[in-house]
């Protein structure tokens, strides 16, 4: 019996940003559902250099086996071309999750406690990707 999917996100593309706004609490179901939805954003939107912001809410968390999918939708936007994966998180929880995904796995995460910070660490990846891809 497939249980009904819980969790949801916004996606909205501001320029070369792409906005995932992260809604409650996920199930397997939820969170594979909300990793097709990003990949259908990303190869139907991508631009050449592009990075991710994530704005959490409070209840966004899940099972181990949800952490795994979400770890893997940063990997994949990565591979994707992804300059880094910038976290808005409202939680203590949120936050200790994201540094140890990024310590363990050496993705260029980053947790932040505003919008605003976590769009001035986007464009500051952005602009290294930017620059590294004219030197070559």
């Amino acid at each position: 019996m497939q249980l009904k999917a819980h969790g949801n996100v916004n996606l909205t593309w501001n320029k070369n940003l792409l906005v995932v706004e992260v809604l409650g609490p996920f199930n397997l179901e939820g969170v594979n559902h909300c990793f097709k939805k990003i990949q259908e954003s990303v190869l139907a939107n991508k631009p050449a250099a592009w990075a991710r912001i994530d704005i959490l809410d409070q209840e966004t968390l899940g099972s181990p086996e949800v952490m795994r999918v979400i770890g893997a939708t940063y990997k994949w936007c990565l591979e994707q071309g992804c300059s880094g994966v910038g976290s808005v998180c409202t939680t203590y929880l949120q936050a200790e999750i994201l540094e140890k995904t990024r310590v363990s796995t050496g993705m260029n995460l980053a947790g932040f406690n505003t919008l605003s910070d976590a769009e001035a660490w986007c464009c500051e990846q952005l602009n290294e990707t930017i620059l590294a891809a004219k030197k070559s």
